[in-house]
């Protein structure tokens, strides 16, 4: 897979928040000539040399897509944008483009806009059709002590290195708690008893519903298995210490995170 980072501004102020942007967004690293002094203000992402990476521009989706799966691993792609506003356009759409590649090969159901499914089935990696929907789970579990689960995303995948609540794409023959249970189990190794768990939060988004689980129940990070390619990390956070990941830009952007913790 490509990785994705942004060319360096010249100001140390700029390059702090050019550095915030990335972390926040999942990018690996940012593009300039090596500079001691900057050093600091990049701390966790990775500085290669001007002219390392392949640029990216805002396009046609299907020239994006193209452009990309013809890249090698590892290959840097600088994304370049006239703002700030295609800037976040770019990333988003790098992120989603990650995620579309990983695990490809999928099956996934297929349903309009009122959630209703056609009957049609769809190959992960492949663009949606115009009104067409899958859906997605994201699981929150949280113990008697009032602390949660999170795992890191692994590298390879979209927003990776962030932490976030598990979960993903039901498959082709899931419902929404059937995905849950799938989920986790092939992502920590835990198993989730369905009476300790209700949706909390349901809403359509661009291409997708998703639904938003929480499960009452004690766990042990001891007995988490992560899974190769997709988590690389585990961890046990209050509700103070979720908010405070996504304030650092480290947790994968959420929905009214703090309004759902507040619920729970």
């Amino acid at each position: 897979m490509p990785v994705f980072g942004i060319k360096l501004p010249g100001e140390p102020e700029p390059a702090a928040q050019a550095a915030d942007f990335c972390r926040s967004h999942g990018l690996r690293f940012m593009e300039a000539r090596p500079a001691a002094s900057l050093s600091g203000s990049i701390d966790g992402l990775e500085l290669l040399p001007t002219g390392s990476g392949l640029r990216l521009s805002l396009g046609a989706p299907e020239e994006m897509d193209a452009f990309l799966d013809s890249l090698g691993p590892a290959q840097p792609v600088v994304l370049e944008a006239e703002s700030r506003e295609e800037l976040e356009k770019l990333a988003l759409y790098a992120n989603h483009w990650l995620n579309r590649r990983s695990a490809a090969g999928e099956l996934w159901d297929i349903y309009d806009k009122d959630r209703q499914p056609t009957g049609k089935l769809h190959l992960r990696g492949k663009e949606l059709g115009p009104e067409e929907y899958h859906l997605v789970v994201h699981v929150w579990i949280k113990d008697s002590d009032g602390r949660f689960l999170l795992t890191k995303r692994s590298p390879n995948k979209g927003y990776g290195g962030m932490w976030e609540s598990p979960g993903g794409a039901a498959r082709a023959g899931d419902d929404s708690l059937s995905a849950c249970l799938r989920e986790i189990k092939e992502e920590t190794g835990l198993s989730l008893e369905p009476d300790r768990g209700r949706i909390v939060k349901s809403y359509r988004g661009d291409r997708y519903f998703c639904d938003v689980w929480l499960f009452r129940q004690d766990f042990s990070l001891e007995d988490v298995v992560l899974q190769e390619g997709e988590t690389c990390d585990c961890m046990r956070a209050s509700a103070q210490e979720v908010l405070e990941l996504h304030r650092r830009g480290l947790f994968v952007p959420f929905l009214d995170l703090d309004h759902l913790l507040d619920e729970q």
